[in-house]
């Protein structure tokens, strides 16, 4: 069966993927690197699009973006 299409909240989408904080997901929007996953309705709320069509799911490809470390987490260059 396929995952279905889902959109979350900024603050759904960091509960779902395991953030303390939405903080980080609003950091990745604000720099682009979310730019596809990203939805902005008529009232200019933003969700996550966490299985979009073609492309990988958005929690498999958070990893790939960032590096993680014990003390904070680092975009990679």
């Amino acid at each position: 069966m396929k995952p279905v299409n889902v959109k979350l909240t900024i603050s759904e989408a960091a509960r779902e993927l395991g953030y303390s904080s939405r903080s980080q997901l609003y950091n990745l929007i604000k720099k682009g690197y979310l730019n596809n996953y990203l939805w902005v309705d008529e009232k200019g709320r933003k969700f996550l699009e966490m299985h979009p069509v073609g492309r990988r799911k958005l929690k498999d490809y958070l990893p790939a973006i960032i590096k993680w470390r014990s003390d904070c987490v680092h975009l990679k260059s």
